[in-house]
């Protein structure tokens, strides 16, 4: 993804966006055995647009403030937590 592409997918908005065209992270498939890069790369091919998702019927903006925990960061948190909720969440992980 270049730089241009992480700010316009970054920079999307409600209006701009068919709910229908986004990824539902509800019904991803990662493999929780997968390195971190892997899990990485997984998430994305599926999803393409990290920042704008849907879970169920609910369109999901993802965005983060500039004194917090980088994208990137909260991105490996969850896929680092994939494996450990794997027992709880059956096979969505």
């Amino acid at each position: 993804m270049t730089a241009g592409d992480k700010e316009s997918r970054r920079s999307a908005v409600f209006p701009d966006v068919k709910s229908e065209e986004l990824a539902d992270i509800s019904r991803l498939r990662i493999d929780s055995n997968g390195s971190l890069e892997e899990r990485r790369r997984q998430y994305l091919n599926q999803v393409g647009n990290p920042y704008m998702v849907r879970v169920g019927d609910v369109v999901v903006k993802i965005s983060f403030s500039d004194s917090g925990s980088s994208f990137e960061e909260a991105f490996e948190n969850l896929l680092s937590s994939a494996g450990k909720s794997r027992d709880k969440m059956g096979d969505m992980w």
